[in-house]
């Protein structure tokens, strides 16, 4: 349904919360991880962020679009198997890491002096 220009936009419906005590939806009467009818497949397949981002890449470079860099955000660069693939599929990227988590390699000095000349 098209909206008017002026109309503002409808709210969602009030949610009702999950009970962590009966562990049922009371809105819905179902149990966590079950699906309810509808017009998707029964099962579906979860991944996570990590692994759309990297299903995304591969597509990208199985196509004759040319890529150069791949930047992220933290929410993304916090999966480590992702940033392994950038590095392992020899890909310029720049992906942001959660301040909380460490990442180990080699220390900037050690780059820098490993570099060519013109660079």
């Amino acid at each position: 349904m098209a909206r008017s220009e002026s109309s503002p936009p409808t709210p969602p419906p009030a949610a009702t919360p999950w009970s962590t005590a009966s562990s049922t939806c009371p809105s819905r009467g179902r149990q966590p991880g079950t699906l309810p009818s509808g017009p998707y497949p029964r099962r579906a397949h979860l991944a996570t962020k990590g692994d759309l981002a990297r299903d995304m890449i591969l597509r990208v470079l199985a196509s004759p679009l040319p890529i150069a860099w791949v930047t992220a955000d933290s929410a993304y660069g916090q999966d480590s198997h992702l940033r392994r693939f950038l590095e392992d599929a020899e890909l310029s990227h720049d992906v942001a890491v959660p301040r909380s988590q460490q990442v180990h390699g080699p220390r900037i000095g050690h780059l820098i002096t490993q570099a060519r000349p013109e660079a």
